[in-house]
Parts: C-alpha cells; sequence; structure tokens
C-alpha cells in the first residue's frame, strides 16, 4: 500500500524523500562543513561504533568530520528505501551506513 493511499509509503517512496539529505550530507562531508553536518543530524541521532553506541548531533559530527577527512571521494548512495550505505575512497576505503527520516539522519554506523 502506497502512502498516497493512506498507508505507509513504499521503499521507492523514502528512496525518494532521503535522497536530498544523502546528497546533503555527502556535500556536508566534502567541504568538511560541521554547522551543515549539524543540521542533517536528529537531536536523537545515534552512531553505533566499535567502542559503543554514541548519542547525539555533536558527537555524530565529530566522527562524520573523522570519516570526512580521510575520504578522497564519495560513490552514490546505496539505498534501500531510507537506509543507504555511502562509500568512500582513499585511505583503505569504507562506508558509512546511515537511516533517514523526515529528512533528517536517524542512525549511522561506519563500516
Amino acid at each position: 500500500m502506497s502512502a498516497s493511499g493512506g498507508g505507509h509509503p513504499t521503499d521507492a517512496q523514502r528512496a525518494e524523500e532521503a535522497l536530498p539529505a544523502l546528497r546533503a550530507l555527502l556535500d556536508g562531508l566534502a567541504a568538511g562543513d560541521r554547522t551543515a553536518l549539524a543540521g542533517l543530524l536528529r537531536d536523537d541521532v545515534a552512531w553505533l561504533a566499535p567502542d559503543g553506541t554514541h548519542h547525539g548531533p555533536e558527537a555524530a559530527v565529530g566522527r562524520l568530520l573523522a570519516v570526512g577527512a580521510r575520504a578522497a571521494g564519495w560513490d552514490a548512495p546505496q539505498q534501500q528505501g531510507a537506509k543507504a550505505a555511502l562509500r568512500w575512497r582513499g585511505d583503505g576505503g569504507g562506508a558509512l551506513v546511515v537511516e533517514v527520516r523526515r529528512g533528517r539522519i536517524i542512525f549511522v554506523a561506519e563500516a
């Protein structure tokens, strides 16, 4: 059932709604723009890391900037609904796994 029919949005609709935030995230990472990154994160954002779960935009922005500093470039988002893998090149490469809800990032994990 689609959102237009009064039900839940489809994965395709969720992916389309999340894409602007994902693009803005990649732009903010490339520019090292702390303010832009903070504006994309919900207040209750969670970051899963090997050393535990970190909550809040301040913790996430610092971690995002650290990843952005290592990245030599980014691939296009690989999406499944509101979730995406954002792969970077350089420094061994890696990926961020993110989830977007209502245009704001609610979850990040570095893979």
